[in-house]
């Protein structure tokens, strides 16, 4: 599958899965599910295309950066859930272990380390970590993207360590028509799932003169 593609169907699962009921876990659970959507992918610089590694990389950064920006200009109440639940010796560490173990599964060969098992158990670990409420999104954008791999020709480790025991249906190609009908099909989902939460949310919330993003 194509990175865009990841990206559409992890938001779809995640957002029809699990339908966060305020903002600030809305714009969050958008964030956590758009970098475990594309996380898995930072191994193809192994492959040879560095500079696909380095987009997905760049892109999950934005995705972190855009939440961060969403918050402040429009006090969505990010920040606010994020002490409540969390705290600085928490996120400090929880964030340098989340990129060193990136940075391992950075270098090592497609479909391996990055897109196994122990890979989805220890980074939502630390994602839980850092702030608890990101981690079932995460999680659950991180395994559709397994779920996904799982149909292309290529075999993924989902057992890693272990040498053998690569997976595959072999039923389309990551560049096919498969992989086109599944991004416009999970690209319509997340809008009209997304619309549909943000209209539930923005009805629900209200204070005197206007309406209330953070409910806590």
């Amino acid at each position: 599958m194509l990175g865009k593609t990841h990206l559409a169907v992890g938001i779809a699962v995640s957002m029809t899965v699990l339908r966060p009921d305020t903002l600030p876990e809305l714009v969050t659970g958008l964030g956590a599910a758009s970098v475990g959507a594309l996380i898995s992918d930072i191994d193809i610089g192994a492959a040879g295309a560095h500079r696909d590694a380095d987009i997905i990389t760049a892109m999950s950064v934005f995705a972190v950066a855009l939440v961060v920006i969403l918050d402040q200009v429009f006090h969505v109440g990010i920040w606010q859930m994020l002490m409540q639940k969390s705290s600085f010796a928490r996120i400090i560490p929880g964030a340098l272990a989340f990129i060193g173990i990136c940075a391992f599964g950075k270098e090592q060969p497609h479909r391996s380390f990055m897109h196994s098992f122990l890979a989805l158990f220890l980074l939502s670990a630390l994602v839980n970590v850092i702030f608890p409420t990101a981690m079932p999104y995460f999680a659950l954008a991180f395994l559709s993207h397994l779920a996904a791999d799982l149909f292309n020709y290529k075999r993924v480790r989902l057992l890693y360590p272990m040498k053998k025991g690569g997976f595959c249906l072999k039923l389309f190609r990551a560049k096919g028509f498969a992989n086109r009908v599944l991004f416009l099909t999970s690209s319509t989902v997340s809008l009209v799932v997304v619309a549909v939460l943000l209209v539930r949310i923005l009805a629900a919330t209200s204070l005197p003169g206007g309406m209330t993003f953070f409910r806590g």
